[in-house]
């Protein structure tokens, strides 16, 4: 079988980063806007998948041969830290900050008369308290976002293309954002090609090499962009803002 020793490199800066942040992830914090109380949940979530991922790559670090169990699932959850972290640059280098920022939390009320929806059209039976509470929140939404297949109206490539043509992500990192949403994106969905994969030992051997390896470079790289954004829009500790600023220059060296 094709295998290499595991590289530790983004395993290690992961279990510092884990370390580090652990307090602005737990928090109590004290946010400066409604875009940190966002990223205060998308913090937490990118911090909690990375703990998850950390503790898989743990176990790929002491039996090498568990990377053909693990590497696919590690990239796959690196996907939506990913993916988070797109959008909250969306948010973060629009004009209309605040406006988006609440844009985010109207359309909970359209996510759930969705959910609902989906349900009772199933057949599901729902209580009737609930279908109560979810109508009367769907009712006073914004109309503009009823339509809509997501908060922003953008999908996540729409929104990777508008950042690309406004300069915002910087050509040198162009190409890897692009490849790195590629890769997880087979990992996300019912892909044939990541099947065919699946389908012959050389093909599983060669991607679990590097599956790992970039689950753990884009999860711990998203997060710690996330963190760049949410200690702009908190308060906290300035050891805590010196790691994330550090993780960030040292990611951006190699």
């Amino acid at each position: 079988m094709l295998m290499t020793k595991f590289t530790p490199r983004f395993f290690k800066l992961s279990q510092i980063l884990l370390d580090k942040v652990h307090p602005l992830a737990t928090g109590p914090n004290k946010y400066k806007s409604r875009f940190g109380r966002i990223l205060e949940g998308v913090f937490r979530k990118g911090y909690f998948t990375l703990q998850t991922i950390v503790v898989l790559a743990d176990m790929v670090e002491k039996d090498n041969q568990l990377r053909i169990v693990f590497g696919g699932s590690i990239l796959d959850l690196s996907r939506r830290v990913f993916e988070d972290m797109i959008y909250m640059e969306y948010i973060n280098e629009s004009d209309k900050k605040e406006e988006y920022s609440k844009q985010f939390f109207d359309y909970t009320a359209i996510d759930q008369n969705n959910d609902l929806e989906f349900l009772l059209g199933s057949g599901v039976k729902v209580d009737s308290k609930v279908i109560e509470t979810v109508k009367n929140k769907y009712a006073i939404a914004p109309t503009k976002l009823k339509s809509r297949s997501n908060w922003a109206g953008q999908s996540v490539e729409q929104v990777i293309a508008w950042l690309v043509q406004r300069g915002k992500i910087e050509e040198s990192r162009k190409a890897d954002v692009l490849k790195i949403y590629t890769a997880g994106n087979r990992k996300n969905h019912t892909s044939p090609s990541d099947i065919l994969d699946h389908l012959f030992q050389e093909s599983l051997d060669i991607d679990s090499e590097q599956d790992v390896e970039m689950g753990l470079m884009i999860t711990h790289g998203s997060l710690v962009k996330i963190g760049l954004l949410f200690i702009e829009e908190t308060e906290t500790k300035e050891e805590i803002k010196k790691e994330l600023r550090e993780s960030w220059e040292s990611i951006n060296k190699d």
